[in-house]
């Protein structure tokens, strides 16, 4: 699993996502809070807006009705370059004249705003030369609430901008030091794993040497404990350097490597009197040998770990079909939904481990295909079955 280069920091798949996550979290909620801001302040200054206009359009009617009363000049009100445009009508609201924008007036209301206007209208108590309305449309109201929202939706978007790079570098602060202390335990990992590898290797090739010549017991504890230690470091090396290994597949029997496994646990199943029964027919796959032997390694080293004395393991190959069943102790429902997550180890902690071998196995599955599945009763064992594709 190769780690993705963000900001000059290298990120794994989990750390990407929570990384994404939070900075969506983080933008999404500054932005809904920047707009509710926005649209209150937006509501609050279209009824500060529409007061001034009411108040405009009140003196402009009331200049109107005053020119109209003393038998003035009303011209004046009718130039095409005035913001305000007025519109006189009689009685029956038919127009006298007018230079308003539309002649689809309201007379219910004294002022109402329309799709391009803002409306007032004023009554007379009596007619004056025929003139019952005086109508004032102020067009400007429009182009005013239309700067009003442009403004608004430039701040938001200036603000998203800004808390976005926030957001950055406040990522970026708060990664450091957690990659800089992952990159000190990896580093860790890995020259604990060279250096454990080399007291094995020379552990095995010593204790296989004096199996020839002194006490065949005490050699076959040397060699039942070499093969643990070598399979905590296949697994921890696993997860330290699997983002640096380079899979290669090719076509093999599947059996043959079952009963490799089988072998190679010869002598830690009999420390416990646990017989191994195996039935398997050929089977042709075309995967990573390493990695096919690492996923029946944990899980044949997980059935004899969880095996109590005197117990049995029965392997069967029919198809395209592997099952590993042991009589140990069985995992309850509720914990079967967790076993595969790495460090979760829910059987007796007493058996040992590191929590990491199911983790594995469900990570070799996803890779090339293969459906796993677990049946398991508490204090009766554990069946694990295994799908492998069949082209």
């Amino acid at each position: 699993m190769k780690p993705y280069v963000e900001w000059g920091i290298a990120l794994y798949h989990d750390e990407r996502r929570a990384l994404i996550s939070f900075l969506l979290i983080y933008v999404s909620s500054s932005i809904l809070m920047l707009g509710s801001i926005g649209y209150f302040y937006y509501h609050e200054r279209l009824l500060s807006i529409d007061r001034m206009c009411d108040v405009r359009m009140q003196n402009i009617a009331m200049h109107v009705e005053t020119s109209i009363g003393n038998g003035d000049d009303t011209s004046k009100f009718f130039h095409d370059d005035r913001i305000m445009k007025v519109g006189l009508y009689d009685k029956y609201q038919e127009v006298i004249k007018s230079k308003l924008s539309t002649q689809e007036i309201n007379f219910e209301e004294i002022n109402y705003r329309g799709r391009e206007s803002a409306f007032y209208i004023n009554e007379l108590d009596e007619a004056i030369d025929s003139i019952k309305y005086i109508v004032i449309e102020d067009s400007e109201v429009t182009t005013t609430m239309e700067k009003l929202k442009t403004f608004i939706w430039f701040s938001l978007f200036l603000a998203t901008i800004f808390i976005a790079f926030i957001g950055y570098f406040l990522s970026r602060l708060l990664l450091k030091p957690v990659k800089d202390n992952f990159d000190i335990l990896s580093r860790f990992m890995k020259d604990s794993a060279h250096e454990l590898n080399t007291p094995v290797t020379a552990l095995m090739m010593s204790a296989n040497y004096l199996k020839k010549e002194y006490d065949k017991e005490m050699v076959e504890h040397m060699l039942m404990s070499s093969k643990m230690i070598s399979e905590t470091y296949n697994s921890i090396a696993y997860l330290a350097f699997n983002d640096l290994d380079v899979e290669v597949k090719e076509e093999f029997d599947l059996a043959e490597h079952v009963y490799s496994s089988i072998k190679y646990f010869q002598e830690i199943a009999a420390s416990k009197n646990i017989t191994i029964n195996a039935e398997l027919n050929t089977l042709t796959i075309n995967m990573d040998k390493n990695s096919i032997q690492k996923l029946i390694n944990n899980l044949l080293s997980n059935a004899i770990k969880y095996s109590k004395n005197n117990k049995t393991i029965d392997i069967s190959l029919q198809e395209n079909i592997l099952k590993i069943k042991d009589q140990g102790l069985g995992i309850s429902k509720e914990d079967q939904k967790k076993i595969f997550k790495r460090y979760k180890r829910v059987s007796n902690k007493g058996s040992g481990g590191f929590g990491i071998g199911l983790d594995i196995v469900m990570g070799i599955c996803r890779a090339n295909k293969i459906d796993i599945s677990l049946e398991s009763e508490l204090k009766k064992g554990s069946t694990f079955t295994l799908i492998f594709p069949l082209d």
